[in-house]
């Protein structure tokens, strides 16, 4: 069965020397509204996915983030993300693993949404030299690392 995607977060959006501080997703998920339809997430579905696909990144060489990326699902009262933000899920990334290509998935609680979802992506404690380029969408089901690869018969 195919991934359904529900909400793309950001668009092979670019994190330029991400910092400690981080940064907010391109788009913010109103759960309330979706493009002034009625949104299809509900509090009641239990665990939903928000899968993460690198594209471009710097060379393993520039990367100085020695702890890696903190990547969390927040969920605010304000579009912000910066009221009363609570984290409903999160992955942290070993600088090895951020290669273009990559994908992961964090699943997160929907019993505890608030009005407004976003991503969050800060470095774990050093800042990153250079862009990493990511897609972040909100899926039904999660990417396996290994997803995009065909399996040939021997």
């Amino acid at each position: 069965m195919a991934r359904e995607v529900k909400f793309l977060f950001s668009d092979n959006q670019d994190f330029a020397n991400t910092t400690s501080t981080g940064e907010v997703s391109d788009k913010v998920y109103d759960m309330e509204t979706l493009d002034g339809t009625v949104a299809n997430f509900t509090d009641d579905q239990g665990i939903g996915y928000v899968n993460v696909t690198f594209g471009t990144v710097p060379a393993q060489a520039t990367i100085v983030g020695t702890q890696g990326l903190m990547i969390s699902v927040l969920t605010d009262s304000a579009a912000a993300l910066a009221t009363l933000p609570e984290t409903c899920g999160a992955i942290s990334i070993l600088p090895s693993k951020i290669v273009a290509g990559a994908q992961f998935s964090i699943p997160f609680r929907m019993d505890i949404l608030q009005k407004y979802l976003g991503v969050w992506v800060k470095a774990v404690s050093t800042s990153f030299v250079g862009t990493i380029y990511a897609d972040i969408e909100i899926s039904d089901h999660p990417v396996g690392e290994n997803e995009g690869i065909q399996k040939m018969p021997s």
